[in-house]
């Protein structure tokens, strides 16, 4: 039997989780605060990258190639080494949550997908930097072409701050079968009218040459006339072709367009539930508060007794009028009525 004394005293699983779940240092904090929480700071980022690829575009001119190529390479150093700091930076901020304390919390927080890009950007710019330095290219073509990579690379880490991709993707496993449906159609209706315009257009030249001399060009056609309005290198010549093509034009701009229609419906709907989630926060916030009220004076009722039971009920009854009252205010912002 353990006396009053040791009935308070932690326990040792309560050390383990007290250590387990340790208050984060102040720094720790702010720094998650920053990297993974502050849109300013991913704008910022933003604006930096933009200016690095403004940079990379004008060794693309012949008359400053020679001048931007140096320029290049130590902004994409001092990038390269700004990344290595924020990842450095990042890991140590990790420790202001609990599931990335400890051993098994870091290697959970190296299993992220931001993390995983994170590491993939520093290795290949390691590999990059790394080559030429040993000049391992015998023209600064191909290194050139490794910084234009990782330029692209690096717009990948910033969707950390929007959840762009995770949102579509998403809302595209969410309405799998209707695009697939739509895309099925599409294929459907692409290779009978592909098959039949070659049918038609083979024998027909054109200036000399043939525009559907093999079902492949027809093909090429098809998609060009269904996704787009065709880039104008081939065109029918018979009538029956050009009602084909036009036919497949008017069907094609409906069908193609269904799955950019489904995804930003998707878009929609998330976007009208999380302004619902906000709209009902506070109602739903005092409703509970008041149940709970209402439960606690419930309880205090049951102990008291005389005058005392009076004044107890009145208090019940006050907190029936009140419950009920944010019930229908909470019923009429989630229905309207």
């Amino acid at each position: 039997m353990q006396n009053e004394s040791e009935l308070f005293l932690p326990s040792r699983l309560d050390k383990i989780r007290q250590r387990r779940f340790r208050r984060a240092p102040w720094l720790s904090s702010r720094l998650f605060h920053l990297f993974e929480q502050s849109s300013l700071y991913g704008c910022f980022l933003f604006l930096v990258f933009s200016v690095a690829v403004v940079a990379g575009t004008r060794t693309t001119y012949e008359e400053y190639h020679e001048s931007s190529v140096p320029i290049l390479f130590y902004i994409e150093l001092t990038l390269c080494m700004y990344c290595l700091l924020e990842f450095i930076l990042r890991t140590y901020a990790s420790e202001s949550r609990s599931r990335y304390q400890g051993l098994q919390g870091k290697i959970q927080f190296f299993y992220e997908h931001y993390v995983i890009v994170d590491l993939v950007l520093l290795s290949s710019y390691a590999t990059v930097f790394t080559l030429h330095l040993i000049k391992f290219y015998d023209t600064s073509t191909y290194f050139l072409h490794g910084l234009r990579f990782l330029q692209l690379l690096r717009f990948i880490s910033l969707d950390r701050y929007i959840r762009s991709i995770p949102l579509i993707s998403f809302i595209v496993w969410q309405y799998r079968r209707v695009i697939l449906a739509a895309v099925y159609i599409c294929i459907l209706l692409l290779l009978p009218t592909a098959y039949f315009l070659w049918l038609v257009e083979r024998h027909v030249e054109t200036n000399g040459q043939f525009f559907f001399k093999t079902y492949t060009d027809s093909v090429w056609f098809t998609i060009n006339s269904m996704a787009t309005i065709g880039y104008g290198d081939t065109w029918p010549q018979t009538l029956t072709g050009r009602t084909l093509t036009a036919s497949l034009c008017c069907i094609g701009l409906a069908l193609w367009t269904l799955p950019a229609g489904i995804i930003s419906a998707g878009l929609t709907s998330i976007d009208e539930k999380r302004r619902e989630s906000k709209r009902l926060l506070r109602p739903a916030a005092r409703l509970i508060l008041a149940l709970w009220r209402l439960q606690t004076i419930k309880n205090q009722s049951r102990t008291t007794s005389g005058k005392q039971q009076v004044s107890e009920q009145c208090k019940q009854f006050i907190a029936r009028l009140l419950y009920a009252r944010l019930c229908r205010e909470f019923r009429r912002c989630r229905y309207g009525t």
